[in-house]
Formats: C-alpha cells, structure tokens, sequence
C-alpha cells in the first residue's frame, strides 16, 4: 500500500482550509452544480448501491438482511461524497471506508463532507486503477463503482467538460495529466479519432466526422486559438445536416469518445474491476453502476470472465483446467434500472444500470 497517496480523516487540514464553502447534506436537492463553492452531488440509486453492499436489508440485493456495519469498504468514484457519505454514515467506528478519486476538486469538497464521520475514512487521490496498489488483497466487503463523470464536472462549464458556456475543451479528470482535449485532438489521426467515436460512443459516420474535427484542431491552431465546443458543434452540423435537431445529442457523444480517450477510461475500468476481484473477500459484493452502454459493456465483458468456471480454450473437448475457476457470481440476473419516481427528483439517474456481482 502506498503511504503518500492516502489522506486518512486524521490528515484532512489542508484539504479543509483550500475547500472552502458549505457541503450540503446528499438529502438536499442537487441540481444546480456548483454555486459559491458548494459542491452538489445527488447519489443516484443509492438504495440499491446500499442493499448491493449489504448496508442495507429488505431487498433481492440483500435476502440475508445482514448488514456489515464493521466492514471495509471502497468508493472508487468518491465525486461530490454522495455514495461514500451514505457509506459512512451507515459504518461503525469498527469499519473502514476507502474512497478513490483523481479529481482534486472532488477530494476537497468530499474530505470535509466525511470529516466527522464514524468509520476510519481514507482518501486515496488517484486513478481507481491504482485499487490493486493501494488496498490489500481479500481484505474488502464490498466495492461501489459510479462510473463516468460527476455532476460537478458537468456542472461546472470552467472544467471544458459541457459545450455549455462555450469554454474550451479540457475533459481532464485530473488537471495534473499533461495532456488535455486540446492537445489530443491537435495530435490524433483522423482514423485514430474515428476508432474513438465508434468505440466509445457507437458514432456513425465516425470516420467523416473524425475527419472534419482534425481539420477544425489544425485550423484553429494556425489561428493560434483553442478549440471550442462552437468548433465541434459545427463538425458535427457539417457531417450530419439531417440531424441538426440532434445536434447536442451527437456533441454529447463526441465528448464522451473523446473524454474516454483522454482519461483512458475504459482501461481504467478493466484494469480496477480487476483488481477489486483481488481485494474482495469471498462472499465480499462488487457493485457497478454505468450510465451508457460502452461502460457496461466494459463491466460486463471483464466480470464475465471471472464467472467462469472453465478458462479452457474453447476447442478442447474436455475440460483440463479443473473447472474450478470462479471467483464472480451475479447477485442480480438483470441489471436494475431506476425508478419513474428517482428519474423525477434525479433526471441524471434515467439512464443508470446497477449490476451486483459477489466473491466466491
């Protein structure tokens, strides 16, 4: 385990002073993103990430009704603090919660949400993928994943995340990495970029619209400017004009392909789901909640290879591995989707899938 990488709830006076403003309670309403200082974050499916983790009872998720109060747990997307504070809040003083983010932003603002909660809390300020560096093996109950990006780093148009605003582009998740949106669109090939579209958002005409945005990159170089979201919204317009109703819609996808690209998100995700199989006791839960269906195909195809039993290439006639290789098994057969009623007060929740995986 890396030292200089934790921040324990003992180690937080930095974090507290450079925070600044108020951190509101997860019940209040979150939608506005970030006003003078506060940072806002509405855990979407929380019930469900809490019955998954066995935090909470009276549900499929958790038949037993055991709840781990003394357990280990880790939050590897901490964000605004939303899930961990519920976490926390449901932990003894015997119980640990471990939280991961590479957003200093997101550090900040949640130390000093949990800087009085019971449980020992440490923060880990970096990549999730580094969960197999950071925690123990057979050492967790339970793991929370909220992938994608927060509502701050939507909500907060300074970020270059959101064509709203028009600032230019960024999608850092963490602002230390050197290279930014602007610097790869500059460098990337336009069969590169395509590869991109279609890979992390499933875009038609990736490769003609890669095409455009490469030359708008080098363009606005030779102006000596940084690309927009003006500047993508025209790629977008020129390679689909029969779409132009659908112009934000196709500008989402593209700064979802490019964003994954920037922060290697979809390695990032393997590489810790991974891990987390390490780190999980058995009978320990892996909860997963994406919010499009790269992520989740991601999740999918990586926790399907833990339920097997079998690792035999699939041209042997028998079995000459044992047949005793399951580390996963699904605790939900279907992934569970939010309610009319959550979509309503949570409209971020609409798209959410909650996969619950267990230890064996």
């Amino acid at each position: 385990m890396t030292s200089e990488s934790r921040l324990t709830s003992l180690q937080t006076n930095e974090i507290l002073n450079s925070a600044g403003g108020v951190v509101r309670s997860c019940t209040e309403n979150a939608t506005a993103g970030v006003e003078n200082g506060v940072f806002y974050h509405d855990p979407v499916m929380l019930h469900g990430c809490l019955q998954g983790l066995r935090l909470e009872s009276d549900s499929e998720l958790n038949k037993s009704g055991e709840i781990l109060a003394d357990g280990t747990f880790a939050d590897c997307t901490l964000g605004g603090g939303g899930h961990s504070y519920a976490i926390a809040t449901r932990l003894s003083a015997a119980g640990t919660l471990h939280a991961f983010d590479r957003d200093d932003d997101a550090v900040k603002f949640a130390t000093k949400r949990l800087a009085n909660v019971a449980p020992k809390f440490v923060v880990h300020p970096v990549p999730f993928a580094e969960l197999g560096n950071e925690i123990s093996a057979d050492t967790l109950d339970g793991v929370l994943y909220d992938l994608g990006i927060s509502s701050h780093q939507v909500d907060d148009s300074a970020r270059g995340f959101t064509f709203v605003g028009n600032n230019p582009l960024d999608l850092r998740m963490d602002r230390r990495e050197d290279v930014s949106a602007q610097e790869w669109l500059r460098t990337v090939s336009a069969d590169d970029l395509a590869a991109a579209l279609r890979k992390n958002a499933d875009m038609d005409r990736a490769f003609k619209l890669a095409t455009r945005i490469v030359e708008i990159a080098a363009a606005t170089a030779k102006e000596g400017r940084e690309i927009l979201p003006s500047d993508i919204k025209d790629a977008v317009e020129a390679v689909f004009p029969d779409k132009r109703r659908d112009a934000n819609s196709l500008m989402a996808r593209v700064f979802q392909a490019v964003r994954m690209e920037v922060n290697g998100e979809l390695r990032q995700i393997e590489v810790s789901i991974r891990s987390a199989v390490d780190c999980l006791k058995v009978g320990g839960r892996l909860v997963v909640m994406s919010y499009h269906s790269v992520e989740d195909r991601c999740v999918k195809d990586v926790c399907a290879e833990f339920e097997k039993a079998c690792i035999c290439p699939e041209h042997l006639p028998v079995c000459m591995c044992g047949g005793n290789h399951q580390r996963l098994k699904k605790v939900n057969r279907k992934p569970i989707l939010p309610t009319e009623q959550e979509i309503a007060i949570n409209s971020r929740a609409r798209s959410a899938k909650l996969r619950v995986y267990e230890r064996v």
